[in-house]
């Protein structure tokens, strides 16, 4: 017969109504006796112990499942046919060490491949951070960390995970197992990638696809750059799928005007089929270099003329420069005097300052992203710009940031420099990554440039040019006397109101051809200041924009403590009228801007009655330069004929006879130019023929007269 007690027993015991939606423990601790008054209390139940995160010594598997937005994976417990979100939010998955996430493959092959593998063991977290020892972004207090395929990192790092891991088998074998549970599933997805490299590299070739296996990050490597063997050091690299090539992220020491610093370029190795030589790669390591030694030395040297010509520098170059337009990079030739000055072409390009890194090990440290991904309210399109998840609408910060630099230098804001560094000197090390380009201005290009710094040198002054001026009696001695005292800040002194009449402005007056314009070139030669000229085609016609060029022109030559000369200014000074305001308008902000000017100004015109009585008055010397006499006119012609590297035929009386000619020194100049053109053409000396000739032909005087 059934045993009545046990009967009564069961009706004591109250059942969930789905016993089927919980589970089997779960059911069986919320099964409690129904109350009874005759009954005995019962006892209270320990509380019930959990396994603590990563402790169980077991790999689980996830799956992606259906995408809930855009920018994250869905991952889920069970194979794709019966999906349950938020899997990995479950206590039995999160006691698990490891985490295998599978997610779908859209390509030809299998149906399912490793996405990821997340960490959650505290012991093995704690042994990655000794893997990967000196990388950033690694942080073994983190509940998960999570390495994403095809796990580069672990094959440059394999070694040493090799040695860690025998040691925690001879020392601590708890910690060892699991240890052996992410080793053994590395070891097939990087096991025949391992040994495949491992074969390229003992031969010195490497295919396109293994090809990031050679730029592990921290690595030096070498790549030829504007004739030049450069040296970086690796980042971090990645394929770019779309337009066929390996990007590799290079550091190198650059200077921005107030301090040295880690600069970043990208150094791109284009798809190749089959293998090639490494050795033959426009980038690879420099221990593989033939002549390391020999580069690397060279390399220094150069460094250091990089680091000596850093600031403010007047000196003349000739070769291949580099410009930026419309976000591409263009190069030409120049020969010429230029001006290398960092900060003041970041401050009239601010779209190219890019903030450089301190010169420490950390800076240049690399960095791993072991962060899971997160839901976004912004995806990344192809070309990298972000748009608002589920609108199409773009934000990019950086446009915003680079056009409100932009606005901010065009409304002549003046950006506050940061705090100069002290000064130290740079290691061997540094110094072997310095770049090879320095940025200026051409005064001749009138342009902000690029400058390679092997084809920078020191600029031969011309001291014969001032003594040689054929100027009036006493005009050299006051030229140079009111230059040479505002160079030395003599006798100067403020007006009423400060910062006014601070500066030295002459106007040079007289025919074209009598030395106005030479005063200028040989007086800044003779004082060694930079000769900035200045012309009306530089300044357009718009009085804004008259007002923004000028203004940032007498700012800059003011900084470099150049001599200003402005030819021909009668084009902008002439005297108001009530009929043409906008010309009004320009003379108004020359006016306003010359004022507070605390530089040198020379001025020319052929044409001195036209210029406004107001800027007169501003005038504080001026020099009216005669037409030339014959004894003028006859040094002129002995110096430029002497000067050409070709023997003359000429006597003194032709000189005399030359020197009656109505012609002025630019004229002289090139007669002279063009005539031993024609008898080095010849073969010949050059004779007085040759001058008829040249003379006849451009109708500057009648051949008879000589």
């Amino acid at each position: 017969m059934p045993d009545a007690t046990a009967d009564n027993a069961m009706t004591d015991l109250v059942v969930p109504a789905d016993p089927g939606s919980s589970s089997l423990s779960s059911t069986l601790d919320s099964l409690q006796p129904a109350e009874n008054d005759a009954s005995e209390p019962m006892p209270p139940r320990p509380p019930q112990q959990h396994p603590s995160e990563g402790s169980e010594c077991a790999v689980q598997i996830l799956y992606e499942g259906p995408p809930k937005c855009q920018c994250c994976k869905n991952w889920v417990e069970e194979y794709p046919d019966d999906l349950r979100q938020q899997v990995e939010d479950q206590a039995e998955i999160k006691q698990k060490a490891l985490i295998k996430r599978m997610r779908k493959n859209h390509e030809e092959g299998k149906p399912l491949v490793l996405d990821s593998i997340v960490v959650q063991s505290s012991s093995l977290k704690r042994t990655l951070g000794e893997v990967f020892d000196g990388y950033k972004g690694i942080t073994p207090s983190l509940k998960k960390v999570v390495f994403k395929w095809p796990f580069h990192p672990f094959y440059h790092r394999w070694g040493l995970f090799t040695e860690i891991l025998e040691r925690q088998k001879r020392e601590d074998p708890e910690t060892a197992a699991y240890s052996v549970l992410l080793y053994d599933e590395l070891q097939k997805e990087l096991g025949d990638v391992r040994s495949e490299i491992s074969d390229h590299v003992h031969h010195g070739v490497i295919t396109y696809r293994l090809l990031w296996a050679i730029f592990e990050p921290g690595v030096l490597i070498v790549t030829s750059k504007d004739g030049h063997e450069r040296f970086y050091v690796v980042q971090d690299c990645a394929y770019n799928n779309k337009e066929c090539y390996l990007a590799i992220s290079a550091i190198f020491i650059d200077w921005d005007g107030q301090r040295f610093g880690f600069a970043t370029e990208t150094v791109q190795i284009c798809e190749y089929s089959g293998t090639q030589d490494v050795t033959t790669l426009s980038a690879y390591p420099t221990d593989l270099h033939p002549f390391k030694e020999e580069a690397r030395t060279k390399a220094i040297k150069r460094g250091e003329r990089f680091k000596d010509l850093r600031g403010f520098q007047y000196k003349t170059y000739s070769g291949l420069v580099w410009f930026q337009y419309c976000g591409r990079e263009f190069e030409r030739n120049i020969d010429g005097r230029v001006i290398l000055d960092s900060s003041a072409y970041f401050h009239d390009n601010p779209d190219e300052n890019e903030p450089l890194s301190k010169l420490d090990s950390d800076s240049i440290a690399p960095r791993i992203n072991v962060a899971d991904e997160k839901h976004s309210d912004y995806s990344s399109d192809d070309n990298g710009r972000r748009w608002a998840c589920g609108t199409g609408r773009m934000r990019s910060r950086q446009r915003q940031e680079r056009q409100l630099r932009r606005r901010r230098t065009r409304d002549g804001e003046v950006f506050q420099e940061r705090e100069r560094e002290p000064e130290h000197d740079l290691t061997e090390d540094q110094l072997l990554l310095c770049s090879t380009r320095l940025r200026g201005y051409s005064l001749k290009m009138k342009q902000w440039l690029t400058f390679d710094v092997d084809r920078i040198s020191d600029i031969a002054w011309n001291d014969d040019a001032f003594p040689k001026l054929m100027l009036p009696e006493g005009y050299q001695n006051l030229v140079l006397s009111f230059v040479e005292a505002q160079n030395e800040n003599k006798f100067a002194f403020d007006d009423i109101i400060e910062g006014k009449g601070m500066g030295i402005i002459m106007l040079l007056v007289g025919p074209p051809g009598t030395g106005k314009t030479l005063t200028a070139e040989a007086v800044a030669d003779k004082v060694r200041k930079p000769l900035y000229v200045l012309s009306a085609g530089e300044l357009g016609q718009d009085a804004q924009r008259v007002e923004s060029r000028l203004n940032s022109i007498l700012e800059l030559t003011e900084k470099w403590d150049a001599v200003l000369l402005f030819d021909e200014c009668d084009v902008f000074l002439q005297e108001r009228s009530v009929t043409n305001m906008a010309h009004n308008e320009i003379v108004a902000v020359f006016l306003r801007l010359l004022e507070y000017y605390r530089g040198i100004m020379l001025m020319t015109t052929n044409r001195a009655s036209t210029i406004d009585r107001a800027f007169q008055s501003r005038i504080h010397l001026t020099l009216h330069y005669p037409e030339l006499e014959s004894a003028a006119k006859e040094h002129i012609w002995r110096q430029f004929t002497s000067q050409l590297e070709l023997d003359n035929t000429f006597t003194d009386d032709m000189y005399s006879r030359l020197a009656q000619l109505s012609m002025n020194g630019r004229q002289i100049k090139n007669t002279v130019r063009i005539s031993g053109l024609l008898a080095h053409n010849e073969k010949t000396k050059l004779g007085i023929q040759h001058l008829r000739t040249v003379l006849g032909a451009t109708r500057d005087a009648h051949g008879e007269n000589i």
